[in-house]
């Protein structure tokens, strides 16, 4: 039970933070939106924004798998990531990241068996992108 409540109170809090995040973006709040989204990704999942791109993706990987987050913690990660690459450059920077994030989805799929149209459409987008630009 307490375990339960734990994790639910981490998503809830990771979805508020997410939610901020959108709306700091919305409202062209550039510097606040990348200080709160490279201290979340820093504190909530030990991944320096700045290191990302150098992060080979199979140490990704591994980062994750060892961390063992749930499909939600999981999910916020992607959608965080997603948000701190755009506005989408051609930059090696954006494209390892969404490289990253493809991953993501791919844990989500096998391990958790879970997809959503959200998802998927970033992925369809993602993989546009990197076809056009790679």
């Amino acid at each position: 039970m307490y375990k339960e409540s734990f994790i639910d109170n981490e998503i809830r809090k990771l979805a508020l933070i997410f939610a901020r995040l959108m709306g700091l973006k919305a409202d062209g709040k550039a510097d606040e939106f990348v200080q709160l989204a490279d201290s979340t990704l820093l504190n909530e999942y030990n991944i320096n924004w700045d290191e990302l791109p150098g992060m080979p993706l199979n140490d990704f990987e591994a980062l994750l798998q060892n961390s063992n987050y749930n499909a939600d913690k999981l999910d916020v990660l992607a959608q965080i990531l997603y948000l701190r690459a755009e506005p989408f450059d051609a930059s090696d920077k954006t494209l390892v990241c969404l490289q990253k994030v493809l991953l993501i989805f791919d844990m989500l799929e096998k391990k958790y068996h879970g997809q959503s149209l959200g998802n998927i459409n970033k992925r369809n987008f993602i993989n546009q992108y990197l076809h056009n630009n790679s």
